[in-house]
């Protein structure tokens, strides 16, 4: 008669991944996100009204009715406030730039399809526009930007570089180098913008894009 064998050990239970967060925790992290889009929202529209060196987090505090101990708890300064903001906003841009790349337009309907974007994001979002107004700063000059801004900066401006290169090959722009065409493109949207900004903004979003698509027609196109 065979020996008889001990029973396997039982198998060992499979790991878990990571613990849940307590209900207690989701519910803190889920405040703090409502928050953070309130005090961004209000900031905006601060740094929209004020030189940012005039802004201040008790104007913010107060806009987006919320403690100075709850935007503490979040953002350490009005710095980095306006740099969520700019961050914030410059990946939403980088995303709509990104789809007409992506889209291989014919170099017209490319050309038409960065106006219309840009146009209609700003249109949409007047308070960072007139942020980016204060500022001054040039948005054809990567270097002008500090930190995440020029980074976005680049990315935007070398996506732009790949849509006027398309364009020049195709013989439908003119022939100048592309880098230079997507800022000289960057420096006609932002004056076009500031100048809307400067008069009030009366014109419609229609008048706005069709003016832009004349210029830049004539400037780009063969």
């Amino acid at each position: 008669m065979p020996a008889s064998r001990s029973a396997p050990p039982p198998p060992r239970p499979a790991r878990r991944g990571r613990a849940a967060a307590s209900p207690r925790a989701a519910a803190r992290e889920a405040r703090e996100s409502v928050y953070r889009e309130h005090i961004l929202a209000a900031g905006e529209k601060v740094f929209a009204a004020q030189d940012f060196d005039a802004a201040k987090v008790q104007d913010i505090s107060r806009l987006a009715g919320l403690s100075m101990g709850s935007i503490y708890a979040l953002f350490t300064s009005k710095e980095q406030i306006y740099a969520s903001i700019i961050e914030q906003r410059g990946n939403e841009l980088l995303v709509l730039v990104e789809q007409i790349a992506a889209a291989n337009h014919p170099p017209v309907e490319a050309l038409d399809a960065l106006v219309t974007t840009y146009i209609d994001y700003f249109c949409a979002h007047t308070d960072f526009l007139q942020m980016n107004v204060r500022t001054g700063a040039a948005w054809a000059l990567r270097m002008s930007y500090p930190g995440t801004r020029a980074a976005l900066a680049a990315t935007i401006h070398g996506l732009q570089r790949e849509i006027f290169a398309r364009g020049v090959a195709a013989g439908a722009y003119i022939d100048e180098d592309p880098a230079y065409l997507g800022v000289l493109f960057s420096g006609i949207d932002q004056i076009h913008l500031a100048h809307w900004v400067a008069g009030g903004m009366k014109d419609s979003r229609d008048e706005l894009r069709e003016r832009l698509l004349r210029i830049v027609r004539k400037t780009f196109l063969r």
